[in-house]
Parts: C-alpha cells; structure tokens; sequence
C-alpha cells in the first residue's frame, strides 16, 4: 500500500497545489486604462448604449435592443458570423446603471435571477477623461466567481477590448491585432515559465522537448477550433501540469467538443511521425532522438486516458452521455475508479491522482454537455474507432522508442 508513495516526487505536491489553485473560484474586477487620440464625445459614442445600434467587432455583430424603457435594459444579441459561413448567436441583458455624458457609463448585468453568477459578466464601468490630444478611457469589468486560468484570461481579453475601441475612434476600424499579440504573449510567458519549471525536474533539454511537445498537442486543438469555422483559440501553459487550448465560442454539438479533443493526439502523430525518420534512418541511436520521442508519445497516451479533464475523458464523456443519459456519471466513475486501480497495482500516483478526479467530478448529479447536440450513431461509431486507433498507433510507437532508447543502453 505505502510503496505507491515511493513514486511520488517533487512535482505531485506541486501539483496539487496548482490544481487546487485554478478550481478556487472568486470574483475578479480587472481595470485597464489607455490613451486614445480622439475626442471624448466620439469615444462615448463608441461604447455608449443606445436602441438600434450595431457594432461590429472582427467577425462580431453586436446589436443594442431596448427591451425595457422604464428600467433603461437592453438586450444585447452577438451575432459571429464563422469561416464555414454558419452565425452563432448568443445574448445577454445589460441595464444602464449610471449614465454621465460623455465621462461615465456603467452597465449592469440582468435577467440572472435565480441563475448561477459564476463566469458571468456582471457590470461593466468606463470612464473618459479628457487629455491634450485625445481621451483616456478606463474600462473596468465586475465577474462572477471564475477559477485561476479565466482570472487571466479576462485581464487578457480586456485590453484586447480596449485596444479594439483605440483603433475604431482612432482610424474607424477595430485594431483586432492587439488580440492575436497579447494571445500569443501569454503563450510565450506562461510557456518559458512552464519551461523553467520543468527544467527544474527535468533537466533543461528534457523541459524544451516536453514543451514543444505540449504546443503541438495544443495547436491540435486550435486548428480543430479554426477547422469548425471559429477564430483561433488561446494557448496558455500550466507549470507542472502542461497546457490547455481554449476556444473563443462555445460548442454547438458534442460531435465538436470530441473532435477537438480528439485533435490534440489526433495532430501530434505527426510530430511522433516525424521522431522515427532520424530513428530509422540514422546509422547509430541518438539519444535525443530516443527522449523526444519518448516524450510526444508519453505525453498524448497519458492525454488518452478516459478521465477526465484528459483529452480521453472528455470523449468518454460525451459518449457515454448520449448513450447512458444521466447514468453516464456511474461509467465515468468506475473508469475513474479502474484507472486509479491499476495506479495502485503500478505504483504510479498519477494515475491515482487522475482517477480520483474522475471520481470526485462525478460523485454529484450532474447534466453532461447541456444545450449541445447530441452524438449521433455514426459520430459514436467513428469516435471510437478514432480513439482506439489512435491509441494503438501510441502505444506501437511507444514500444518501438523504448526499444530504440534500449540499443542506446547496449551500445554504451
């Protein structure tokens, strides 16, 4: 029983600690302020409410609606028009709080009674100040509880907002880039702190080869975003855990939520692919050849693990809950509790830990994938034979680099 702790190092309690840390949830009120070389009025103008109006934001229509004169609320319907030509529309009631032409605007979130306010937008504040030469804007927005990862993420996509209203009262269209360099700036930092982390554990060649494995892995997902129709998601690298891809809309079906889970392993064979042509081609064993592909293949079998979070379980998931229904949490639990079984028989704690999760996540009454629509029978069917496949092809693959790291132990 106590030998499983034998396998437990540095990085487990470090872990948890990160674990724990991005499932805290509390209310986050992020504040950003720039300069905009434009005249108060028109900057007023630009994020003012009023009946009718249409902004339009990259591929974003966002149209004002009063639906309540008395109580000034609106209705605000976005409409994102996606590269296959499809338009997903969503909507969200907002009245106006405070209203001081043209200095003060604050928005406040409604027709959330009875309703969860958790990753909810809540108030929206801006205030305009009057400068030489322009106007300096404040933005703030009020959240409901919302855990680490999307703590950051709404700092992140606030100045991207802010940016967007610099560009349309400065030159008359929306400046989008800000998004795409600030997307890819909290990629690159979190990236070289994962970097170090792993460094620390792992040796610094060992760390630049895991993390290029992980951008991979994740850039799987965000083409799978893209390939639905969607602009390109985020990337953001979790020390000691590895990194997570996320999506700018949500999912319509659960045929999309499988297929870019699935996309992750399903993209990174090539990078494995592409580890057997020095291995096969070369005249000795390369020892760095043997760990990174040991690496790419370790890293997306333990992605294919049916438990969730892993990439595994969110199509497990969504299987078993179009053919179980609201029993589809008892499945989930006993692959959960299988899992952690065969971590204790192989003292390996992390496989413990993952199938606690499983556990834990399923112990409650929950609905599985609400509002999407379901798997049909052939999306089921090539599910599994995607999941299977893929995870014969790792498993072939992983035996074959450990074969190949073992001549390097015979050579020597």
């Amino acid at each position: 029983m106590f030998s499983i702790l034998n396998s437990i190092g540095p990085e487990i309690p470090l872990t948890l600690v990160l674990l724990a840390l991005l499932g805290l949830r509390h209310r986050v009120t992020p504040k950003v302020n720039l300069f905009i070389r434009a005249p108060i009025a028109q900057v007023f103008n630009i994020i003012d409410l009023t009946d009718g109006k249409i902004n339009r934001w990259s591929s974003t229509v966002v149209t004002s609606t009063l639906v309540d004169a008395a109580h000034r609320i609106y209705r605000k319907t976005y409409t994102t028009t996606l590269t296959t030509g499809a338009q997903q529309t969503g909507e969200a009631l907002f009245s106006i709080d405070e209203r001081v032409e043209p200095r003060l605007l604050v928005l406040r979130r409604e027709g959330l009674e009875g309703r969860s306010t958790a990753n909810e937008l809540l108030v929206q504040r801006y205030m305009l100040e009057e400068e030489d030469g322009g106007t300096r804007l404040s933005m703030t927005y009020e959240w409901g509880p919302r855990p680490l990862l999307a703590q950051m993420l709404a700092r992140a996509d606030l100045w991207g907002g802010i940016f967007r209203i610099k560009g349309l009262a400065e030159t008359g269209t929306p400046d989008e880039r800000p998004y795409m360099v600030i997307s890819a700036g909290v990629a690159l930092i979190t990236g070289l702190i994962s970097m170090g982390a792993f460094g620390l554990l792992l040796g610094w060649r060992a760390a630049l080869m895991l993390v290029i494995a992980l951008f991979v892995h994740e850039f799987g997902h965000l083409l799978a975003y893209r390939l639905m129709g969607q602009p390109w998601g985020r990337m953001i690298f979790l020390p000691f855990l590895g990194a997570v891809a996320l999506p700018r809309l949500p999912f319509h079906s659960q045929g999309q939520s499988v297929f870019a889970a699935l996309m992750g392993p399903g993209f990174s064979t090539l990078l494995a692919l592409l580890c057997l042509i020095p291995a096969m081609l070369g005249d000795a064993p390369n020892p760095y050849v043997a760990l990174f592909g040991l690496i790419v293949v370790g890293l997306n079998i333990f992605n294919l693990l049916p438990a969730e979070p892993l990439d595994g379980g969110v199509a497990l998931r969504s299987v078993l809950g179009r053919i179980m229904g609201s029993a589809a949490r008892f499945g989930l639990m006993f692959v959960g509790l299988l899992i952690g079984g065969i971590g204790m028989l192989m003292h390996q704690f992390v496989l413990v830990l993952f199938g606690g999760i499983a556990i834990l996540a399923n112990i409650r009454q929950r609905r599985i994938d609400v509002g999407l629509v379901p798997l049909s029978r052939l999306q089921i069917v090539i599910t599994i034979f995607a999941y299977v496949s893929m995870t014969a092809a790792y498993m072939t693959l992983f035996k074959y680099f450990l074969a190949y790291a073992s001549l390097l132990q015979s050579a020597s």
